[in-house]
């Protein structure tokens, strides 16, 4: 069967054939599908320049989810150098949606082991990317990117600059209904808040955070943060 490159159709099957495993926590399962995929894009003969950047394209991609996979297994040092790989891909594609993805889950990378500078510049990038695209996926992207920076600024210390991003981020996440996205804004939202000595807030911003969970079905993300509620409400 004649199989052709095309970046919509990959991303299909990698959000149908290992994302869903990725959300039930069966990782080895996701890992062996993108191995499978990878294999399989690899051996697709490409006949032109475009054919081949769609090509770097989807494998940025699928490196990318296996980065993330070692990363959430402890394997940090495999893990950043697959992201390498991956963006040294989607630049090759040209894609700004590829580019922005690889920089995006850099910069994520970076912020998590403590290295602000770098992460902020690779966020910064991300975003740059992703608003040179008007489709839902550049503009969900573009929302995380924010919501990073926003939850990366308070780590730093940058509270102005960080309840800036987070706004942002909310208005550009409800505006495309990833709930998800506005969800997760809402709750580091409660922590510029809280870093802000203003406890009201905090707890309004959670109280958003939970009706969003659920409004999108994750009933347990739902109830550990009404646990933080009770913590919040006794400080007011």
């Amino acid at each position: 069967m004649n199989r052709k490159v095309d970046l919509k159709t990959y991303e299909r099957k990698i959000d149908e054939e290992g994302l869903v495993w990725e959300t039930k926590g069966e990782l080895g399962k996701a890992l062996q599908v993108y191995d499978r995929l990878l294999t399989e894009v690899d051996a697709i003969p490409t006949k032109s320049q475009p054919e081949a950047s769609e090509k770097d394209a989807i494998v940025a991609y699928l490196i990318l989810r296996k980065a993330g996979i070692l990363m959430q297994t402890g394997d940090l040092g495999s893990g950043e150098h697959l992201m390498q790989e991956a963006l040294r891909h989607a630049e090759r594609s040209g894609n700004p949606t590829a580019i922005g993805r690889a920089r995006l889950g850099i910069g994520v990378f970076y912020g998590t082991t403590n290295k602000f500078e770098e992460s902020e510049k690779f966020l910064a990038e991300a975003l740059a990317s992703f608003s040179k695209c008007d489709d839902y996926d550049s503009k969900q992207s573009a929302g995380w990117a924010l919501l990073n920076l926003g939850g990366l600024f308070i780590k730093q210390g940058k509270l102005s600059q960080s309840k800036e991003k987070l706004d942002e981020a909310i208005n550009l996440l409800k505006s495309i209904g990833n709930w998800v996205g506005v969800a997760s804004a809402f709750e580091l939202k409660a922590k510029y808040d809280a870093a802000m000595g203003d406890s009201a807030s905090a707890l309004e911003d959670l109280q958003k955070a939970i009706m969003f969970y659920e409004k999108q079905g994750m009933k347990e993300k739902a109830d550990s943060l009404r646990k933080n509620t009770k913590n919040v409400s006794n400080q007011g």
